[in-house]
């Protein structure tokens, strides 16, 4: 399908085809894998409303984030909304009517946004079994944290089972409300790469995950149950990072992201994405997955919340002139 879509929009583009214009339509209407492959694939300006439709745009506006629900809403999205989710929703409608509408026409050699993906180390999972390390990860390039294990399901893929709730430092006497697994990775190269430390440099960073959540003994005692993904920026070295955890976020942190959903058990899995922008003097990031009881309380068995194919996208987004056209 991801051939397909971008065959359509560059006929859309290049060609005005108009056949094609009402292809892409109704594929982005009627099929949610469609917008899926359309968010992450296409990084030009004209991907506005593949990025802008992805809520985790809409965390950017509002640092605190959303829960993204598996149930559809019963009452109308737009009264619901915050003013930030709001001013995203407007964007939205104004990039449709721009990319699917008659008569508005694009211009071809417009500065593009480039995309890398930034390596996550086992991201997938694949090559891991068994128990994620306990404690907080000290280097790059390895999976630490709360009680979670790797398990091979029946369709052969490996997957990340969260397991417990708990203080990630074995402090007995402190409670946490989160089963997070973390990972330290490196961003020298692509600050290199890119000149991030140039002022003029806008670069986000996309950190997404897809979760899954299983019928469990203790899912009547977890309503409030929910994943999430987040993203810490810092400026200081690994070690430093685990040594100071939790309270070098709010020393030294430089930068935040998060995006949460909740699922109910054996609902259909899915992928969310958390957002924020790459500050200039960040050489670190953190990314971390996490199941949530929303209560801190003694350590809670979970069980049932799996978690794959984690990815961490940066989009170098260039200073584009705005075009008002009839």
């Amino acid at each position: 399908m991801e051939e397909r879509l971008l065959n359509l929009l560059q006929k859309v583009r290049d060609d005005s085809d108009e056949s094609a214009r009402t292809e892409l339509n109704e594929l982005l209407r009627k099929h949610p894998e469609a917008r899926t492959i359309m968010s992450r694939s296409l990084v030009d300006e004209q991907a506005l409303v593949s990025h802008l439709r992805d809520e985790s745009i809409v965390s950017i506006l509002d640092a605190e984030g959303q829960v993204v629900k598996s149930q559809p809403l019963a009452r109308p999205t737009w009264r619901l909304l915050a003013w930030p989710q709001q001013i995203a929703a407007a964007l939205v409608a104004g990039a449709m009517v721009g990319l699917l509408g008659v008569g508005v026409v694009w211009a071809v050699k417009s500065p593009q946004s480039q995309a890398r993906a930034i390596r996550v180390a086992n991201g997938d999972f694949e090559t891991l079994s068994g128990p994620i390390e306990l404690g907080f990860p000290s280097h790059f390039g390895t999976w630490g944290g709360n009680p979670a294990e790797v398990i091979e399901e029946a369709d052969g893929n490996r997957r990340l089972r969260l397991l417990k709730t708990g203080n990630v430092n074995g402090e007995s006497n402190d409670f946490a409300s989160n089963c997070s697994v973390f990972q330290l990775v490196d961003l020298s190269s692509l600050r290199q790469q890119w000149e991030t430390t140039d002022p003029e440099t806008q670069v986000t960073l996309n950190l997404s995950a897809r979760f899954r959540r299983e019928f469990a003994p203790t899912d009547a005692e977890l309503p409030k149950l929910a994943g999430s993904c987040r993203i810490y920026l810092f400026n200081l070295k690994p070690e430093a990072i685990a040594q100071e955890w939790p309270r070098v976020i709010r020393e030294h942190g430089v930068g935040f992201g998060k995006k949460e959903i909740k699922l109910s058990p054996e609902a259909e899995p899915a992928t969310i994405t958390a957002s924020c922008l790459l500050e200039s003097d960040a050489t670190v990031a953190l990314i971390v997955v996490a199941a949530s009881t929303k209560s801190r309380a003694a350590p809670v068995e979970l069980g049932g919340f799996l978690v794959d194919d984690i990815q961490l996208t940066a989009i170098l987004r260039p200073n584009l002139p705005v075009h008002f056209l009839k």
